[in-house]
C-alpha cells in the first residue's frame, strides 16, 4: 500500500501536515469535520502539497521533517507544488558546492530540506513541464518524475570512492518503448534526452547511449544501408553550431565483425553510442 504526505492550508491561513493512503479523500474529509481536531476548528481546508512517501514509516518520517520546516520553507514547497517550472535558484548550485566539501550522511540530513526545495522539487517541476512540451513536438519521449530523475545516492559497491552522494542532479526524458532503465539496461529503444545540474558541470544532451548489443546491431544495420541520413544530420549548420559533432565515447578501434575497410558507413560503424551534447557552464 502506498502512503502519501500532505500539507493542507486552513481557513485561518495556518498549515496542517498529515499522512494518508488516499490523498483525494483527505480534503473532503477535513471539510466534512472528519479530520483532525485542529482542522475541524479551522475549516475550510484545502490540500496544497502532496508527495509519495513509500510505506507508513517513511511517511511518518517525512511528516516530521516537514513539521520542522519554517513557514517560509513551507510556503516555497507549496509554490513549487502548484507553479510551472521557473528555473533553479543559485541556492541549488551552492548546495552542491557545499556537498562536495561535506559529502557525508550527517551533513546531508541536516541540509535535506535545502536539497528538497532547491534541487529535488524544481527538478520534478522541470520534468513535468518538459513532458507536456515534448508531447507536442516529440510524443515518443516521456518525462515522469518517478522514473526520469536519477537518485542522488551513489552506488559505491564497486567504487574506491565511498562518498554516499552525487554532487549533481540529473534527469532523462526516455523513449516510451524503453521499458525500465537506460543505455545497456534499456528494453527496446533507449534513445532520449538528458539534463544535468552541477556547480561546474551543467550539461544537456540527447541520443542513444551505450545501447544493448542487439539494439546496437540494428543501428549499425540501418547505418550500413543508409549512412547519408546521419551524415546529413551532423553536417547541418544548426547541429554543428550547437553540438559540433557526435560524442566519440568508447569508439571501436576496428570495424565491427562483418564490415570491411572502405565501407560507406565506416565512419559511423565504429561508434558504440550516438549522442550529442553541450555544456552550459
Amino acid at each position: 500500500m502506498a502512503w502519501f504526505v500532505y500539507l493542507a492550508e486552513c481557513g485561518d491561513g495556518s498549515l496542517y501536515t498529515g499522512i494518508t493512503t488516499d490523498p483525494g479523500r483527505r480534503e473532503p474529509a477535513h471539510n466534512a469535520g472528519r479530520g483532525a481536531a485542529y482542522t475541524r476548528a479551522r475549516r475550510p481546508v484545502r490540500l496544497v502539497h502532496v508527495e509519495p512517501a513509500g510505506d507508513r514509516g517513511a511517511a511518518l518520517r517525512r511528516e516530521a521533517a516537514i513539521k520542522r520546516l519554517t513557514r517560509t520553507q513551507k510556503d516555497r514547497m507549496m509554490a513549487l507544488s502548484t507553479a510551472e517550472f521557473t528555473g533553479f535558484r543559485p541556492e541549488a548550485l551552492r548546495f552542491f558546492r557545499r556537498l562536495t566539501r561535506h559529502n557525508d550522511r550527517e551533513w546531508f540530513e541536516r541540509h535535506r530540506a535545502v536539497y528538497e526545495m532547491e534541487v529535488r522539487d524544481p527538478m520534478r517541476a522541470l520534468v513535468e513541464e518538459m513532458d507536456v512540451r515534448l508531447a507536442r513536438i516529440a510524443p515518443e519521449l516521456v518525462g515522469d518524475p518517478r522514473r526520469s530523475i536519477f537518485r542522488i545516492h551513489r552506488d559505491t559497491r564497486f567504487s574506491a570512492d565511498k562518498s554516499p552522494y552525487k554532487t549533481n542532479a540529473a534527469c532523462q526524458f526516455y523513449h516510451h518503448d524503453a521499458g525500465r532503465g537506460a543505455g545497456q539496461d534499456a528494453e527496446g529503444a533507449g534513445a532520449g534526452l538528458y539534463f544535468q545540474l552541477a556547480d561546474e558541470d551543467c550539461f544537456v544532451g540527447g541520443g542513444i547511449w551505450m545501447p544493448a548489443r542487439k539494439n546496437l546491431e540494428r543501428i549499425r544495420e540501418a547505418l550500413a544501408e543508409s549512412p547519408e541520413e546521419l551524415d546529413r544530420l551532423v553536417r547541418d549548420a544548426g547541429f554543428r553550431r550547437r553540438f559540433r559533432n557526435l560524442e566519440k565515447e568508447a569508439m571501436l578501434k576496428r570495424l565491427p565483425r562483418g564490415y570491411s575497410e572502405g565501407h560507406p558507413a565506416e565512419r559511423w560503424l565504429r561508434f558504440r553510442s550516438f549522442t550529442a551534447g553541450r555544456r552550459l557552464s
